[in-house]
């Protein structure tokens, strides 16, 4: 089952026991994202293929240097 995005959800429309969990305002609108578990993946893996991706089309330190305009710290 592929995850399905629902845009633009009164509060008041979200089941109570969702608006309890996280502080839902009635009045305003959410953005709700429909995921399976196993599909959700961590922070982690997310940025580690960025990483990856990056590093295979020829992003090198020196080159995100001088896109962000700082030094950056490599961190493993």
């Amino acid at each position: 089952m592929p995850s399905a995005t629902l845009d633009n959800i009164k509060g008041s429309d979200l089941p109570k026991t969702w608006a309890d969990k996280i502080d839902i305002i009635p009045d305003k609108t959410y953005t709700v994202i429909i995921q399976p578990q196993e599909e959700r993946q961590s922070l982690q893996k997310i940025m580690s293929k960025i990483s990856r991706t990056a590093k295979t089309r020829g992003m090198t330190p020196d080159i995100l240097e001088n896109i962000l305009g700082e030094k950056i710290k490599h961190v493993l």
